[in-house]
């Protein structure tokens, strides 16, 4: 009877795997901005970075 629980979950396991998958994308931007007083010579630099992480599950038909 153990036995026959083990090749069961082991089954299950496999067709679980192999029915679906999961994969992952990153994206990452960035943008730099600089402003400049025209009275004065200084400069303001800005950057701003974005990271965005997608997530997608697929499932075999």
């Amino acid at each position: 009877m153990k036995k026959f629980l083990l090749m069961s979950l082991i089954l299950l396991s496999v067709v679980v795997g192999v029915s679906s998958c999961k994969a992952w994308r990153t994206i990452t931007t960035s943008a730099t901005y600089v402003q400049q007083n025209d009275s004065a010579q200084s400069k303001t630099t800005t950057t701003i970075s974005t990271k965005t992480v997608e997530e997608y599950q697929g499932v075999k038909k």
